[in-house]
């Protein structure tokens, strides 16, 4: 049986507005084919309503191979991404209620306070300088921040970007992205966060979770 990850991509699409991972019909989520095609979804539905019958094909080149609805406006990003991440398999974008806040204030979020996040996240949430959604300029900014060891990236005043070797890792690093960044708020509140040893950091960006 050939590679179909369409009702994976609807899953993740389900579980992203039942978290409240993003808004209405903000975000997008997409996964590579074996053959250089993309499956991503469309513009303006909401994730909660998203069914494989919503999603569309395209070329590396953004022509619409298969689908009948419009592709996602980020679709350009996603692309970007996939030519700087050959590892990357699947790709999430959404605007976490947390994690955004650190976007619109364009300051980078550090993994080193929390075991979890630094072995699934990497060693820091770099921020992508700001382009105008939906543009060329910012699939430029995109494709030139992309690093195989930050698996998550903000977008200035905009989102969050994660990728993974498939779209549930890519999910997970949102997830874990967005917890982790409720408690580092919390323990920045109660009196700061102490980070970990720098030989835990590099253990922990070694092994994984």
């Amino acid at each position: 049986m050939s590679y179909d990850p369409r009702a994976i991509i609807v899953e993740v699409c389900h579980m992203m507005a039942a978290q409240k991972l993003t808004s209405a019909t903000g975000g997008n989520v997409s996964a590579r084919m074996p053959d250089g095609t993309y499956w991503v979804t469309p513009t303006s539905l909401h994730k909660g309503r998203v069914h494989e019958s919503d999603l569309v094909r395209v070329s590396e080149d953004f022509r619409i191979i298969e689908g009948t609805r419009k592709p996602s406006s980020e679709t350009l990003v996603h692309l970007a991404m996939y030519r700087a991440l050959p590892m990357a398999q699947g790709i999430v974008h959404a605007h976490l209620p947390v994690a955004t806040g650190f976007a619109l204030a364009n300051i980078p979020i550090e993994t080193c306070y929390a075991t979890e996040a630094t072995a699934i996240i990497g060693p820091r949430v770099p921020v992508i300088p700001y382009a105008r959604p939906s543009t060329q300029a910012l699939a430029d900014e995109v494709e030139r921040a992309c690093a195989p060891c930050y698996k998550a990236y903000l977008m200035a005043n905009h989102g969050v970007l994660s990728w993974g070797t498939d779209l549930w890792h890519a999910y997970d690093v949102m997830e874990t992205l967005e917890l982790y960044t409720q408690s580092l708020l919390t323990a920045i509140a109660i009196g700061g966060a102490k980070s970990l040893p720098e030989e835990e950091t590099r253990w922990l960006g070694n092994v994984g979770m």
